[in-house]
């Protein structure tokens, strides 16, 4: 924790994994590293140790509430990254498309009752 305190997370992550190694049910160290990778938004790894020490110990602290909210934090960050690759697909397709005089949203996509799409060109 002091280093932490210190504000030496990378050894700090380093010092807590050492110690899960050792003891793989230990679970202050987890809990620790947990908080470090939400700070660092590593929720994905915050998560995996979130969950184990809510299957181990579920009135661990706030973990009931840590999970919740780094499951919200990894939703809002999955979300954020699809729509900037959309966005830059998007952008890459206009580009060839612009070569043509035409955009993607020349384009129009609706989805049939069968769960097909149909795709019109708009002037």
């Amino acid at each position: 924790m002091t280093l932490v305190k210190l504000d030496r997370k990378e050894d700090a992550l380093e010092v807590f994994a050492q110690s899960i190694e050792h003891n793989q049910n230990y679970i202050k160290p987890r809990y620790q590293r947990m908080r470090l990778n939400k700070e660092a938004e590593k929720y994905t790894e915050a998560l995996e140790d979130a969950k184990f020490i809510l299957e181990r110990d579920p009135h661990f602290g706030t973990i009931q509430s840590d999970y919740a909210e780094l499951q919200k934090l990894e939703k809002e960050k999955v979300e954020k990254m699809k729509d900037e690759v959309l966005g830059n697909l998007k952008n890459l397709g206009n580009m060839v498309l612009g070569k043509f005089g035409m955009s993607l949203d020349n384009f129009k996509m609706n989805q049939n009752p069968d769960g097909t799409y149909n795709i019109s060109m708009n002037k």
